[in-house]
């Protein structure tokens, strides 16, 4: 279903009357960017990599190392794959096959390579390509049916690692020791890579990575898991209470819960990511906390989700990007409060026509872990 990304960008090569464009990645895969060449591939490479696409519809994948090419040809729906240990050599044979070579080319995320690609590319190329970086983004903004169905499977996954975490945390493990155990338990579950920040402390200024501290009684442990499957990556934030939780922490939780809820209220075809933020940042202004509506207290009320498309962007109070139904993305109302320390509340989502509707079957609540 994704040979849907090579019409469209066929569709947008004839509209600039451009030949063929060059997609390109490091090997480098990133829950917060887009992967171009997985975008016009459906590979994710483990080298440097390029996506040659032509106005034609013409398509070819060119891979760094050349032993990946087995792996490579078994994923793409492109129409050939050039598996070499030279990618300016590969990339040369790719645009000579395709006829595109000296012809009016756009490349995508050149300037993210080394410059010493950047520099062979463009002496292969002879003349200055144009440069579209967000085009793979754009064009992949919105998940397809395949995409949304790995989308689900993602978040399952994610849920399952929560539900792990509250089973085997206990007072006397160190943070690494918890959230390995989560990592290898999703891994088995099907999750291809997973970025795991999970930390406790009893006021916590911010989630970090877990570090050799020793879980106690009274902990708050904070969770942002974010399992990728089939190259989707999907994030939940938990609150977890080792013990006995005050009601004033329930209390200040629930801030939290009313500003997902404000926010997914908001979240309409057509709204800005600033009207978003807006309205989840309300619901801290009218209990007292507008000073703490910004950095270092909280970062962004959410971002996109590589590996396909990091549209729409972060929920910030100054983005003017539209949502449109159908984007995908986390919503996080995370919050230093001074009198709780940090918390975290967030899911997936995905726009409906009347406001976000979260991709989890049980959402964000504080949960308390009896001793």
């Amino acid at each position: 279903m994704r040979q849907e990304r090579i019409v469209a960008a066929q569709a947008w090569l004839e509209q600039e009357k451009l030949d063929g464009l060059i997609a390109f990645n490091d090997g480098q895969n990133s829950f917060l960017d887009s992967n171009a060449v997985y975008v016009f591939s459906g590979v994710r490479p483990i080298g440097r990599s390029a996506a040659v696409i032509g106005r034609d519809g013409s398509s070819t994948l060119v891979i760094e190392p050349a032993w990946d090419g087995e792996r490579a040809r078994a994923l793409t729906f492109c129409d050939k794959t050039i598996a070499c240990d030279d990618l300016v050599a590969g990339l040369a044979q790719a645009l000579a096959e395709q006829g595109l070579a000296a012809q009016a080319l756009a490349t995508v995320a050149l300037a993210k390579q080394s410059r010493a690609l950047d520099r062979a590319v463009r002496g292969l190329l002879g003349q200055e390509p144009r440069a579209a970086d967000a085009l793979a983004s754009h064009l992949a903004r919105i998940r397809n049916a395949e995409e949304m169905a790995a989308v689900k499977k993602a978040v399952w996954i994610a849920e399952r690692g929560y539900e792990r975490l509250m089973a085997v945390a206990r007072p006397g493990m160190r943070e690494y020791e918890l959230a390995a155990d989560i990592y290898t338990f999703m891994k088995d579950l099907g999750a291809e890579d997973n970025f795991l920040l999970m930390s406790a402390s009893q006021h916590n200024l911010a989630v970090r990575a877990a570090g050799r501290r020793i879980l106690q009684e009274g902990d708050i442990i904070l969770g942002e898991i974010t399992p990728c499957y089939r190259g989707q990556f999907v994030q939940i934030c938990r609150t977890t209470v080792l013990g006995k939780a005050p009601p004033l922490l329930h209390d200040k939780y629930a801030l939290l819960q009313a500003a997902m809820r404000r926010g997914m209220e908001a979240a309409v075809p057509g709204a800005t990511m600033a009207e978003v933020t807006e309205a989840m940042n309300d619901v801290f202004r009218a209990a007292g906390y507008g000073d703490h509506c910004r950095p270092p207290y909280m970062r962004v009320r959410g971002h996109g989700l590589g590996v396909t498309s990091d549209r729409p962007g972060d929920l910030v109070d100054d983005s003017q990007v539209k949502l449109e139904e159908g984007m995908v993305f986390v919503m996080h109302p995370n919050q230093y409060i001074p009198e709780t320390g940090y918390l975290m509340c967030g899911e997936t989502v995905t726009i409906s026509h009347n406001g976000a509707i979260s991709l989890s079957d049980v959402d964000a609540g504080l949960d308390v872990l009896s001793l």
